[in-house]
């Protein structure tokens, strides 16, 4: 029996890789399905995704609104909101758990919550918060809830630049029933 060396046997290894992958590189382009899955899904994937997202802009996004300061800046903040042209306020509902039904019912894509110190932390000068939450089953409805509601918080912000800092707080809902 003759003893392979180290060298010969790592030769032997490497020539065994490389005619292993031919054979398997050539298999593979002999199959109709692989190809088309190889090639054509990167290719074709991408363009579909394209036309299916052309504008990737989201108009009237229906939302539900809970407001719990009910003051002029409030009403002043949801005027402006519903001026934006990504959302259109389609309901004042009383309290979360009713606007959280609305929304498993798809009457709405998101809610807008303005606590009850809204405009009392503006007029103390503390920073206060607008929350929005939004069903994420398209992410487009989510990023118009989200453009919309910080660009109305950054012009009020201008306008009451001395006397408060509004912040968007933005809460996500992944399926129906989710825990606010």
């Amino acid at each position: 029996m003759k003893d392979i060396k180290l060298k010969d046997k790592i030769v032997q290894g490497i020539n065994d890789l490389f005619y292993i992958w031919k054979r398997e590189f050539q298999t593979t382009f002999r199959d109709q399905g692989v190809l088309i899955f190889f090639i054509l899904v990167p290719l074709g994937y991408p363009i579909l995704y394209s036309f299916i997202y052309d504008n990737e802009v989201v108009r009237e996004v229906p939302a539900i609104v809970v407001d719990d300061s009910h003051s002029s800046l409030s009403r002043e903040y949801l005027r402006k909101v519903d001026a934006t042209p990504d959302i259109q306020i389609v309901s004042y509902c009383a309290d979360m758990e009713e606007a959280k039904q609305m929304l498993k019912n798809r009457l709405a894509y998101g809610i807008i919550y303005i606590p009850s110190d809204f405009s009392d932390n503006i007029a103390k000068g503390k920073q206060t918060q607008v929350s929005i939450y939004c069903d994420m089953s398209g992410l487009l409805y989510y990023k118009s809830m989200l453009i919309a509601n910080t660009a109305v918080s950054l012009d009020m912000n201008q306008e009451h630049v001395a006397d408060c800092c509004l912040d968007i707080h933005a809460q996500t809902k992944n399926a129906p029933g989710f825990a606010l």
